[in-house]
């Protein structure tokens, strides 16, 4: 009984804060895919094209921006969206114990007939449950924006093809005609679920370090700010090992290279919609199979998890103030 009673006092701390995390990402899904649908992809190749030496920096193909899915698939890199999964993240892994001795209610749980390890469980269910509706709703928004949103395509004037000069002539007067056509003619939402995967793996990851800091910590402050100054140091090795060949060794050392949710979309354009969740087939330009790069996420971050758990089994805990 201990422990749905922790779980509900769990879910209704955290209710505020993953309410409003739910409504800015379903709702920012739902707006980035309006916006894109206002891209001519046409006019995008061009752009993309000027800009073809800067694509050696890009963790994706530019040419994986020129379609639907790409254009789509955006939402899963933008900073709105890994800003709110991380934040989610790191609140609820911080609080796990730090946060818990900081506001001196841990003394009083333990107390009761209930061991360390479900305390953290109760923790751990909440959090990773919350985690994984909050992709889902992201992937919802997306899904949602691609049924209620069309997209403009140019159809060329009729046009004379010379087949002497190997010329298309268009005929005198005409002109090109833009037509209005349904967004879930042009990609379906099933294509973003490994991204989404991918997603969920990502904030996993995040959540389980903190979870490991917490347990060795005693103010939740100073959690928060070793994660958030380990999760930026990751940011900035990633960035150096696109720019930099020389530093291209420390795209080995951050879990960013796992990261793909465009990269699998990508994929899916190429092949089918196995093709991101194959552990036998690995694509060029992929050190490993697809799916391996969440997978390996996952594990690291069920390796922290148990870590926390013996740390936190072991350690004494001091009086609250």
């Amino acid at each position: 009984m201990i422990d749905r009673i922790l779980i509900k006092k769990y879910a209704y701390q955290s209710s505020l804060l993953f309410a409003a995390c739910a409504v800015v990402l379903f709702g920012f899904a739902w707006v980035r895919v309006w916006v894109g649908t206002f891209f001519n992809l046409s006019e995008y190749a061009v752009i993309l094209d000027q800009l073809e030496e800067f694509e050696q920096y890009s963790p994706i193909e530019f040419s994986a921006l020129l379609t639907y899915a790409g254009q789509v698939g955006m939402v899963f890199e933008e900073p709105i969206v890994i800003a709110c999964i991380v934040i989610w993240c790191v609140a609820r892994g911080s609080d796990v114990v730090s946060g818990e001795l900081g506001r001196g209610t841990l003394e009083m749980i333990l107390s009761q007939p209930v061991s360390r390890e479900r305390l953290m469980a109760s923790h751990a269910l909440v959090s990773v449950l919350g985690l994984a509706l909050l992709c889902l709703l992201v992937w919802a928004g997306i899904a949602l924006g691609i049924q209620t949103n069309v997209v403009d395509e140019e159809i060329p004037p009729p046009s004379i093809e010379l087949p002497i000069l190997n010329w298309q002539v268009s005929l005198p007067g005409s002109e090109p005609v833009v037509e209005q056509v349904p967004l879930r003619d042009r990609v379906d939402a099933t294509v973003f679920a490994a991204a989404t995967f991918h997603l969920f793996a990502f904030g996993f990851f995040i959540l389980a370090l903190a979870t490991l800091i917490s347990s060795m910590d005693r103010y939740r402050w100073r959690t928060v700010g070793v994660v958030v100054g380990i999760y930026v140091t990751q940011v900035v090795m990633y960035a150096l090992g696109l720019v930099s060949e020389t530093l291209s060794w420390m795209l080995g050392f951050t879990f960013l290279s796992c990261y793909k949710p465009q990269n699998m979309t990508a994929l899916i354009d190429k092949g089918s919609l196995s093709a991101p969740w194959s552990l036998t087939n690995t694509p060029t330009d992929f050190a490993f199979p697809p799916l391996a790069y969440p997978l390996i996420l996952l594990v690291i971050g069920s390796a922290f998890y148990v870590a926390a758990i013996i740390i936190f089994r072991r350690r004494d805990l001091p009086a609250p103030l």
